[in-house]
């Protein structure tokens, strides 16, 4: 009998995070969300997760200890890294996947795939970029984009697929709620599509529908 597989979501105490959460645990994952303060993360706690560590995406000595804690040796099938915007959109992912490559590792040992996803945008496509503004996002988003892609090169041959999620246009609080899709609509999409990686498929940037956007 296959092993329950394991998600590790960052910036899960609300928003697309926490429903990231809520919709892999009632598929019956083992569920690790990544929070900066644990204490206050009560509809977190409310799930029953496999365990809510405390990280700062942006602090390389808050990630490293909530990497110790969970162990090198425990694996993590899918890493979902939902950053938000600008320091923590370009540096956070690199950290968060520097140090839980070994957990990765053990995936592709137990289930012959682990998936590393990121949570970008279309903004950071430069050929779709037709009406400009939103400069320092779109940058962020592009610079993740160039990261993730060379993180693709290098994990790609390990079995590590290393991909990325543009979610929609969502109704969050960066938007006053003004998006086309609600947040269960777009986890629901991004679900789908991780639903169909298989080992090999690499180094692609994924719209909410499953086709694939340009760089």
């Amino acid at each position: 009998m296959a092993s329950m597989k394991r998600v590790l979501i960052t910036g899960a105490s609300r928003g697309i995070g926490l429903e990231l959460a809520r919709h892999y645990k009632a598929k019956g994952w083992l569920v690790i969300a990544a929070v900066r303060n644990p204490a206050t993360a009560i509809e977190l706690h409310e799930l029953g997760l496999e365990r809510i560590v405390a990280m700062d995406v942006i602090d390389e000595l808050s990630i490293d200890a909530a990497a110790s804690t969970i162990g090198p040796d425990t694996p993590i099938d899918l890493l979902l890294n939902n950053a938000g915007i600008l320091l923590v959109n370009t540096v956070g992912p690199f950290l968060v996947t520097k140090a839980f490559l070994p957990n990765l590792n053990a995936a592709v040992k137990t289930q012959g795939l682990a998936i590393a996803a990121y949570i970008t945008s279309k903004m950071g496509s430069i050929e779709c970029n037709v009406a400009g503004s939103c400069y320092g996002y779109r940058a962020s988003k592009t610079g993740l984009n160039s990261l993730i892609k060379s993180l693709a090169i290098e994990l790609g041959p390990k079995g590590i697929s290393t991909l990325l999620l543009h979610p929609g246009y969502v109704q969050t609080d960066m938007n006053d709620m003004r998006g086309e899709l609600t947040v269960a609509e777009s986890i629901a999409g991004m679900a789908a599509v991780l639903d169909t990686v298989k080992p090999g498929d690499n180094a692609k940037y994924y719209d909410i529908d499953g086709s694939i956007l340009p760089w």
